[in-house]
């Protein structure tokens, strides 16, 4: 069974609100911001397989290009939810944005690495003098800081060049770059689809690994508690059913 921690900063779980609003009312529409990545398939589950719907909630998804494009998606109110990493969550809170982590789903280290062009990286101090891709306030962007202080490369000495994880592999194959630290499905495509491309090291090999937390509105979670409430409930069932069924939730959440 997947381990799922519940964070009720600036929730009240009072369990006795949940059934106060009448069967007979219209389901609160939530919306769940989702991007092509494998760390969004809790969400995805919850929404497919009917756990939110199950806690009488109409849940719909919105497609984003990427992880922090879906967390902005929720600054900007586009969205309700959606997951992320620590660095791009907190940095978002502290330029202002208007969220709260309610639960994390995951603790993993091998969703984020880094991919090379192996002709021209082979070791950390090939970094040197060599253009690099990352996403700006990114997990992907953090981990790229880790790696080059844990290697004692001087950030000074590498040219990162900030574009969007989705643009990241046609600039590795045009040579714009020489790597990129990014996050799947991003890495393992690079390293299919590009000539040389090899994904160095994931995160966990660099000593480092990430939360996947759930992001809500600050606003949902503060002013209207028995929907914020259902929301996390039924996450929690979708991560549950997904640790019992684990050759069949890859397959709902592609």
């Amino acid at each position: 069974m997947r381990s799922v921690s519940v964070s009720v900063t600036g929730l009240v779980l009072a369990l006795g609100l949940i059934g106060a609003t009448s069967a007979a009312s219209t389901p609160p529409t939530v919306t769940v911001g989702v991007a092509p990545s494998p760390d969004m398939s809790l969400l995805i589950v919850a929404v497919k397989k009917d756990f939110l719907k199950n806690q009488g909630l109409d849940a719909k998804l919105e497609l984003f290009e990427s992880s922090p494009s879906a967390l902005q998606g929720v600054v900007a109110g586009r969205a309700d939810i959606t997951a992320n990493t620590e660095p791009p969550q907190l940095a978002a809170r502290a330029r202002g944005g208007k969220i709260v982590q309610v639960m994390t789903g995951y603790m993993s280290g091998r969703q984020n690495g880094l991919v090379v062009n192996s002709k021209v990286i082979t070791k950390p101090a090939d970094f040197a003098g060599k253009a690099i891709g990352v996403q700006r306030g990114s997990g992907a962007n953090y981990h790229m800081v880790w790696f080059l202080e844990r290697n004692k490369i001087s950030q000074d000495k590498v040219e990162p060049k900030y574009m969007a994880a989705p643009d990241q592999i046609a600039a590795l194959a045009r040579g714009d770059i020489a790597a990129f630290f990014s996050w799947e499905p991003f890495l393992s495509k690079a390293a299919a689809d590009v000539p040389d491309a090899k994904v160095f090291s994931r995160s966990i090999e660099d000593g480092l690994s990430f939360a996947g937390n759930i992001v809500m509105r600050e606003d949902l979670a503060k002013n209207n508690k028995p929907v914020a409430i259902r929301i996390v409930k039924g996450l929690i069932a979708a991560a549950d059913w997904m640790g019992a069924n684990v050759d069949e939730a890859p397959k709902l959440a592609n």
